[in-house]
């Protein structure tokens, strides 16, 4: 059998390509993030002033987005683009970045904390802690003159110990809360004076009491209706939310309150050929032995003075001949269908979407196991039966990750699912059976617990889809980590097989 010369080394480097840099664990250095990060042209809208909202499914690099803004670089890079393809910014050299929340460091309250607080709350008693929470923040950026407010105020914004019912009462205080609000005029006015802008970035929203559908939709609730309030009020302190598609679609956020700030939100969703531009992106700054191995598969490539070495391919079908390089041309056979297809087709959710992230698990996964047993010839690298065992690898990755993060009662779903050995597509009545689930039993209900309701929710998240004929079908994205089956389809290497 014919093989790469320096094949270990290249499947050595493709974890560490497609694992690391993700939001979650995002690097501090920016050359070293950028080289993971794809600016899209959806990114750029979140540049314009009127933009408050940023949505998108999990997985869709809300959060790598989010952490692109904090980079001066980032914010070059994604400046200077915007203003290339005709989109409204802010000037540049007169606008803040801040961070309002985000569950990363030591900047924000504890999710534990803001959950115990948040339970059983009023919508006053959230917007109240949010108003602290950025008053915080614009203290400690220096953006706003703390000087002129009560010694226990500022004490209280300035503690260490976060203490959120005192935070909550000292600036719900009446003469408190009107010094407060005449420093934030006085900011507003100077920014307006100076040409200037403070933008208030919010992101991991959600993962403030995941588990309670009910305390989650308080704390949201509380900080769009603070912003859908003070958003008329000051001209030049902007907010930025980040949400999960379906906590912005949900009757968890919809109504007048929402509708004023998120009348013209960024939607964030992927291409093809930018999903394999990232992919072939990452693999590209890996090493010098992966770009010269990709420039064989003739994949065109620059370097960028930012975001390192980058496939200047923007189209799904000029990818096909280093698809083809690296893994076949076809799924084994003709009539299994193109490698380039087949990829993002059995990727998707249930609304059609595909996601950076599971794409870079699926590429990751497909190494680990061409590794354990390597059946590619060479030029290719990875054979068509690893990328079929590792998609299996990407549903249970996929329900893991929801169930640990945003969705634990999906264990619920899981087992429900476990006890009926499906086949899908399956009909309505079925699944419907199965959803009749006693969640008195469970730790964590969803926010539909009625079969029919729930059913819906699941249509809305993706997971399930409906077909013209009536019954319930449910991508490979989520099929292998809901115990559900499909007959057919492209084998998977033994190494995998049950």
């Amino acid at each position: 059998m014919k093989t790469i010369a320096n094949k270990q080394e290249l499947l050595a480097g493709i974890p560490e390509a497609c694992g690391e840099g993700m939001a979650e664990s995002a690097p501090e250095e920016a050359d070293v993030f950028l080289h993971q990060f794809l600016p899209i042209s959806r990114h750029l809208r979140v540049l314009d002033p009127q933009v408050r909202v940023i949505i998108g499914d999990k997985g869709a690099g809300k959060s790598h987005l989010f952490q692109a803004l904090k980079f001066a670089e980032g914010r070059e890079l994604l400046s200077a683009l915007a203003a290339k393809q005709g989109y409204l910014t802010a000037p540049l050299e007169r606008s803040a970045w801040l961070v309002g929340f985000e569950t990363h460091g030591t900047a924000f309250p504890p999710s534990d904390l803001v959950d115990a607080f948040a339970t059983d709350r009023g919508a006053d008693d959230l917007r109240q802690l949010w108003l602290a929470l950025l008053s915080r923040v614009l203290i400690d950026s220096s953006k706003m003159d703390a000087s002129k407010l009560p010694e226990t105020l500022r004490q209280t914004l300035s503690s260490p110990v976060w203490d959120l019912p005192a935070l909550v009462g000292t600036v719900r205080d009446q003469a408190n809360q009107a010094q407060l609000f005449a420093a934030l005029d006085a900011l507003d006015k100077k920014l307006i004076s100076n040409d200037e802008y403070v933008f208030v970035t919010y992101d991991e929203l959600d993962r403030v009491s995941p588990g309670n559908w009910d305390t989650m939709r308080s704390v949201l609730q509380g900080l769009v209706q603070f912003w859908s309030v003070y958003s008329r009020r000051w001209q030049r302190i902007r907010c930025k939310i980040f949400l999960r598609r379906d906590l912005y679609e949900h009757a968890a956020l919809r109504g007048p309150d929402i509708a004023k700030i998120a009348w013209n939100p960024a939607d964030i969703f992927w291409n093809t050929g930018e999903l394999y531009t990232l992919l072939f992106k990452r693999l590209a700054n890996a090493s010098d032995a992966w770009r010269d191995y990709l420039l064989k598969g003739k994949l065109p490539i620059e370097a960028h003075p930012v975001l390192g070495q980058l496939p200047t391919h923007q189209d799904e079908k000029d990818y096909a001949a280093v698809v083809k390089h690296m893994f076949g041309e076809y799924m084994g056979h003709i009539t299994r269908g193109l490698t380039l297809r087949w990829i993002p087709n059995h990727l998707k959710d249930g609304h059609g979407r595909v996601f950076p992230r599971p794409l870079l698990i699926l590429i990751q996964e497909a190494s680990v196991l061409e590794n354990r047993d390597q059946r590619a010839e060479a030029p290719h690298l990875i054979h068509y039966t690893a990328l079929r065992g590792a998609l299996d690898q990407v549903s249970l990755f996929r329900i893991k990750e929801l169930s640990q993060e945003e969705f634990p009662w999906l264990l619920g779903l899981e087992r429900a699912f476990q006890r009926n050995h499906f086949h899908v597509p399956v009909s309505r009545k079925e699944v419907l059976k199965a959803l009749r689930i006693d969640w008195s039993k469970e730790k964590v209900v969803p926010a539909e617990t009625e079969p029919n309701a729930l059913l819906g929710y699941l249509a809305e998240l993706g997971i399930v889809s409906f077909r013209s004929d009536g019954r319930i079908d449910v991508g490979d994205l989520y099929l292998k980590g809901l115990h559900l089956r499909r007959k057919g389809g492209v084998a998977r290497p033994k190494s995998v097989q049950r």
